[in-house]
């Protein structure tokens, strides 16, 4: 089972983002926010063991030790997690001290740092309230404490940005020693404070997707790289239609057959009102989940298909996947009898493949 954490709290917005947060929020809101958690874990009853967790947001990571070390130990009691799952949580550079760095290391095994670029110019750009001074010491401080998996988030095609400034952030990243990194093409998202004004180049942009081919990090998703083992496990199961329980605010849950998604309202949440259920009928939903993890450079093999819940038969699949490649392009995609994946072309135009099986 894999179960989602969505911490609705940010110091301030990003010009880029459209996630679901609070800025600047009070603190009697984020005590709020920890005592309706606990009270959903307190009822919760777990039918099967946990493979990973994921504290995303927002920036989980501006609670304070108090707080953190409060959400982690209800978590660890309800949830139980065994020594080999993976237990992720993200954070933002300047909400990091030594002794936050010391209780993440505790708790998680997976740091996802937001540094987006180490170009201060180009973070402000985005929008993005981070000093150089506090990346720099946030770097140190995660270095220190020696996570046994670390990401970090790079956003490229910004407005200003050249192709040699992208490769440079990339090899910043890679000399900082992560096994995990993972790269985003800016994309103008509704609700953005900055929607209007950051429209990236096309062309800049796939010439940038391109360049992270050779960050010195194997590709295994359209936007991710990782080292033999660095892969993120909980994105993985998600993409092939694992099961994910989600807690908080505008968090999604799938139990096999249904997707539900928490109200996107810190307000209407704490209320306890309903989440919305996502029902739609069961070859739709394998469409779903079968285009999704087209995004990987493994794709699908016949085993791995066998283990998505409800899942039809392998050649009812190659079916699928050649009425797409007929709408499409040959070229886009490798299909054998055991294998089904994209090529390089495919996954740069996944957007197209999807909407020709959905």
């Amino acid at each position: 089972m894999n179960y989602y954490f969505h911490v609705p709290f940010c110091r301030s917005k990003c010009g880029y983002c459209a996630f679901y947060s609070e800025a600047a929020p009070q603190e009697e809101f984020m005590d709020a926010y920890l005592a309706r958690i606990e009270r959903e874990l307190e009822h919760f009853e777990p039918e099967e063991p946990c493979e990973t967790i994921y504290l995303g947001g927002g920036t989980p990571t501006l609670f304070d030790e108090r707080r953190l070390e409060r959400l982690f130990a209800m978590i660890t009691r309800i949830l139980a997690p065994p020594p080999d799952a993976e237990i992720s949580i993200e954070a933002n550079p300047e909400t990091l001290t030594t002794a936050k760095v010391a209780l993440l290391r505790s708790f998680a095994n997976r740091l996802s740092l937001g540094v987006q670029s180490f170009d201060p110019q180009l973070r402000g750009t985005l929008g993005r309230d981070c000093s150089q001074a506090a990346l720099e010491r946030a770097l140190d401080l995660v270095a220190t404490a020696k996570f046994p998996h670390w990401n970090c988030d790079l956003i490229y095609a910004i407005p200003g940005q050249s192709c040699a400034a992208f490769r440079r952030d990339l090899d910043a990243a890679v000399a900082l020693g992560v096994d995990h990194l993972s790269c985003y093409s800016l994309t103008p998202e509704e609700g953005a404070r900055l929607a209007d004004s950051l429209i990236p180049d096309e062309e800049e942009s796939e010439r940038m997707w391109k360049i992270a081919s050779d960050c010195g990090l194997p590709r295994y998703e359209i936007s991710n790289y990782a080292k033999r083992g660095g892969e993120c496990r909980h994105n993985r199961n998600v993409w092939r239609g694992g099961k994910l329980r989600g807690f908080g605010p505008s968090a999604a849950g799938f139990d096999g057959v249904r997707r539900s998604i928490e109200p996107a309202s810190l307000a209407a949440w704490l209320r306890g009102d309903p989440p919305e259920i996502d029902e739609i009928p069961p070859e739709e939903r394998l469409n779903e989940i079968f285009a999704v993890n087209l995004r990987t450079v493994r794709g699908w093999t016949r085993e791995l298909w066998a283990g998505v819940p409800n899942a039809d038969s392998w050649e009812n699949r190659i079916a699928v996947a050649r009425r797409a490649m007929a709408e499409t392009f040959p070229e886009w995609f490798d299909i054998s009898p055991e294998r089904i994946t994209l090529t390089n072309s495919g996954l740069l135009f996944w957007n197209s493949v999807a909407e020709m099986i959905l």
